[in-house]
């Protein structure tokens, strides 16, 4: 179970990075379930498979708006994995729809926590990355509000299936310091695995109340650019049957219109998002992300900036692994009409890294994050194989702290530049 403590700390810290952010306006009201939207989950947790260990690392899993419409919205989860082949075929297999139907996006007090591949497409009277509007009224007119949780019975610690699935790992790192009487931070991921395989869902039922009577503010990339978006942080006591009752704490977001869930914690489970990417174009909102972080002509306005230099937000890779994800496509499609109108005749592709593992580690795996970009745009998108060159810094080059898993989101990216003269 996680500290209190330690979570306002890394909240904390979190937020002091982010300050040190260039800021830019954006409304709660402009983050809503749109086509193609994209969720950024990430764990850092130690991550167990065939006797061996791939150390703590930082674990990413990706929920997809395929669908928007008057019956709910349906998600496309795809779980991510370490850099080991055979977990890897796993989990190119491990991505399923979710539906979320409309009705339970206005009352429903019951979320499902986590998913496996078992579960059915829709859960009647659940939400999924979200709680509703009736939920979120109620925790800002003062509570208490009865609601359930519904995680897999694999959240009170039992064995990992993923134990016979691969052998050895990618990232080694050392494990965190524990907090104060030497409890451990971090969450074995083999119970978040079990959650994932597990064939019954335990329903933990109490009250939550909200913790501070304002909005607290939770850093997230969105579409790039660092913003700290605010939050109802909400908490209570959980009991399932005769067993030891759970503190649960939860963040959503404060727009009355998805009030989504930008944090929770259950037991020894959590999750956070660590980004949202929509595909530019859209309007409203998505108009303001991209003259910040993305589409086309903004990212060619950065490019031709001082920074000589522009990130490439919406591109996705199996955590610590150089596989570039389907999600990554809209992106690569606006990188290659950026490449091909550019008026640099060169342009290098700069692969980065956390500081998670060894500096030869990250080294490597800047590198092949680096070529399998160029090799895509190159290959599928008809970019002349001269005009781009791919380069890896490792863990050289953070643009914001390593020391929480938000500044850690921020350092593992992929950036275009271009040759830039001494200012």
């Amino acid at each position: 179970m996680h500290s209190v403590g330690w979570l306002r700390g890394f909240l904390g810290a979190a937020l002091l990075t982010a300050a040190a952010s260039p800021a830019w306006s954006l409304e709660a009201s402009d983050i809503k379930p749109r086509p193609g939207l994209i969720l950024t989950n990430t764990v850092f947790a130690t991550v167990n498979a065939g006797g061996s260990s791939f150390g703590y690392m930082d674990t990413e899993d990706h929920f997809t708006l395929s669908a928007v419409g008057a019956d709910g919205l349906t998600y496309q989860i795809k779980m991510s994995a370490p850099g080991n082949e055979k977990v890897e075929e796993l989990a190119r297999r491990l991505k399923w729809p979710r539906h979320v139907r409309a009705e339970d996006l206005e009352t429903s007090s019951r979320m499902t926590l986590l998913y496996a591949s078992t579960d059915p497409e829709n859960y009647g009277g659940q939400t999924f990355a979200e709680t509703s509007k009736k939920v979120l009224a109620a925790l800002k007119a003062g509570g208490p509000v009865p609601f359930v949780f519904g995680p897999y019975e694999g959240a009170r610690g039992d064995a990992n299936p993923l134990a016979a699935v691969g052998q050895g790992g990618g990232a080694k790192a050392a494990p965190p310091k524990p907090g104060a009487g030497g409890s451990p931070l971090i969450p074995d991921m083999g119970a978040m695995f079990h959650m994932l395989f597990g064939s019954a869902r335990h329903y933990f039922r109490g009250n939550l109340q909200r913790v501070e009577p304002q909005d607290v503010q939770v850093p997230v990339l969105v579409n790039g650019v660092r913003v700290d978006l605010p939050a109802v942080h909400a908490a209570g006591m959980f009991t399932f049957g005769q067993e030891e009752p759970l503190r649960a704490e939860v963040w959503w977001l404060d727009n009355p219109q998805w009030p989504l869930t930008l944090h929770w914690i259950f037991g020894p489970a959590s999750d956070l998002i660590t980004r949202i990417d929509w595909p530019e174009g859209e309007g409203g909102a998505a108009g303001a992300a991209g003259a910040a972080g993305g589409g086309v002509q903004a990212m060619a306005a950065q490019l031709a900036s001082k920074s000589c230099r522009v990130e490439l937000h919406g591109v996705y890779f199996n955590s610590g692994s150089a596989v570039l994800l389907d999600e990554s496509e809209p992106m690569l499609r606006q990188v290659a009409e950026l490449v091909k109108a550019s008026p640099a005749a060169q342009l290098t592709l700069e692969g980065h890294t956390d500081n998670i593992g060894s500096a030869e580690y990250n080294q490597g795996l800047s590198e092949r994050r680096a070529a399998a970009v160029r090799d895509a745009l190159v290959g599928r998108f008809g970019v002349p194989a001269g005009r781009l060159s791919a380069k890896g810094y490792g863990l050289t080059r953070p643009v914001e702290s390593n020391a929480t898993v938000q500044g850690r989101a921020r350092n593992r990216r992929v950036e275009l530049t271009r040759p830039c003269a001494a200012h």
